[in-house]
């Protein structure tokens, strides 16, 4: 109540709360629901501002993400990107504009384009750091070295090759691999004879990114400074003048530019029968925008702020939170040699063939084999991760959550690492609900229609633990003795309904 009635909210209490230990905005929120005991409660996050509300209450989440016609893409995450990529199809409202826009991408989830050139894209650079860290441990002698840079520089790369193509010049595992070649190759290298124990972490720094490489990386974590400010569109001006990122970003617009100019070369070099010239994201927007002037009736706009937003945002939206599951995979099953152990056997007895031959399986092989404990352990892994921390919506109408008054324009974010998703899930009485919003031309539909991952929760005594086998069940007549089912329970990290994250987990 204090902060209601306070010119600054809650402000105050988060600057003090973020001051003591590792606390971050997430935390503040998830403790916020915990100590109040509440599944629903409001925060103040900015001066003189409404009301945030914050959801935790997985069932509610999910009915909440379903009702597109109640609920649509909030402020907060365009205040978070507006200054980075203010184009781009993510942040907009569920309307003409945003259908129009995510045409001019959808090939990029066409089941042939992620076969054929992204699933080999990032395969290719993720057998590059395989190969690099095989070098590393041949160099370090049993001594421990981060991996963190490593991660994080392996999935920029595979964004910038999804993106631009395979064959890109600017790739830091590639050229990390060509030094640590080197310096094993070196007789005189006396690194190990220095260390005063075993357990000391040897230092294998990276090499430095390339200025292309560089100015992407300061660019996508541009969103860091952003994050939690109270005015942000002042902070976004105050950030994007700053020399360095000034320049960053004249460093990606000319490197997009070039990388566009070529495929449009390509497209016109080749027949329109032939597809073989496709190997980037570039080459399948220019061939879509293409196509859409054609049916349109209009010049193609291969340079338009919409084809460089989206481009750019394969990268931003895909590389950080990509490097940042992968850390989580290292470290979750570093810290559980069970699962670690039994997801290994897993994946030697699935490619027999290629573990006799000592061989790495072949994307292919990968593509076409069904593994279930490895299924489950990515899905284990995005849960414990919880790399996207909340998804927020908006209220378009007056309605409700959890039979409480939900003003039109109010934020809500419902958190996806506290109650219900990571820790028990508060007593929430069922409410009566009210009948969704009827579309012309729909049958009648109800907001608690049943569905088979309804009311469905995890086990209160193992919820907080790292268990992939939360996800497998009795195989059924297919001969297999587990089967992957990944609506057992609780799970929102790629979000749900009309907004739902665009790129699938099987791509990543």
């Amino acid at each position: 109540m204090a902060a209601a009635r306070s010119l600054l909210g809650d402000l105050p209490a988060i600057s003090s709360y973020l001051g003591r230990g590792h606390n971050t905005l997430i935390t503040y929120f998830n403790d916020t629901v915990i100590s109040l005991n509440a599944p629903l409660a409001q925060v103040f996050l900015k001066p003189l501002g409404a009301p945030t509300l914050l959801l935790a209450d997985f069932n509610e989440a999910r009915r909440m993400l379903m009702r597109s016609t109640e609920f649509d893409r909030s402020p907060a995450l365009k205040d978070l990107v507006l200054g980075l990529v203010p184009d781009h199809h993510i942040h907009l409202k569920t309307d003409a504009a945003w259908r129009a826009q995510r045409q001019q991408i959808q090939d990029l989830m066409k089941p042939s384009f992620l076969k054929d050139v992204a699933g080999p894209v990032i395969y290719q650079n993720i057998v590059v750091l395989m190969d690099a860290w095989v070098v590393k441990c041949g160099i370090a002698n049993g001594r421990p070295w981060s991996a963190g840079a490593d991660i994080r520089n392996a999935a920029l790369d595979a964004m910038i090759g999804l993106a631009f193509g395979p064959e890109s010049e600017h790739n830091a595992t590639r050229s990390m691999l060509e030094v640590l070649n080197a310096r094993q190759d070196k007789e005189d290298d006396d690194t190990n004879e220095q260390a005063e124990s075993r357990d000391e972490p040897i230092d294998l720094l990276p090499e430095p990114l390339s200025y292309v490489l560089q100015a992407m990386l300061d660019l996508t974590e541009t969103v860091v400074d952003i994050h939690g400010s109270p005015i942000p569109y002042l902070k976004w001006a105050y950030v994007n003048r700053k020399p360095r990122i000034r320049k960053a970003t004249r460093c990606k617009e000319q490197y997009i530019t070039q990388q566009v100019q070529d495929a449009v070369t390509r497209m016109k070099q080749a027949t329109p029968e032939d597809a073989s010239w496709i190997k980037s994201a570039t080459d399948q927007v220019v061939l879509g925008e293409s196509r859409l002037a054609d049916r349109d009736g209009r010049a193609p706009n291969y340079f338009s702020r919409v084809i460089f937003d989206e481009l750019f945002g394969i990268i931003f939206a895909g590389s950080g939170t990509t490097a940042t599951t992968l850390c989580w995979l290292v470290k979750l099953l570093t810290d559980h040699a069970d699962a670690q152990r039994r997801l290994r056997d897993a994946l030697q007895s699935s490619f027999q063939q290629a573990n006799a031959e000592n061989r790495d399986p072949t994307i292919q092989e990968i593509i076409g084999t069904r593994i279930p404990y490895l299924d489950a352990t990515m899905e284990e892994v995005l849960r414990c991760a919880c790399t996207s921390p909340f998804v927020d919506r908006q209220a378009t109408v007056d309605t409700e959550l959890l039979g409480y008054r939900v003003p039109q324009g109010t934020v809500v974010l419902a958190l996806l690492g506290g109650p219900s998703m990571m820790s028990p899930a508060f007593d929430v009485k069922e409410p009566p609900r009210r009948q969704a919003p009827k579309q012309r031309g729909q049958a009648k539909t109800f907001i608690n229609a049943s569905s088979r991952i309804e009311n469905k929760a995890w086990d209160p005594s193992n919820i907080s633990n790292f268990l992939p086998e939360r996800w497998l069940v009795p195989g059924g007549n297919d001969g297999d003795e587990q089967r992957f089912d990944p609506k057992l329970g609780p799970q929102l990290a790629f979000g749900l309904g009309p907004r739902a994250c665009f790129v699938p987990v099987g791509v990543i």
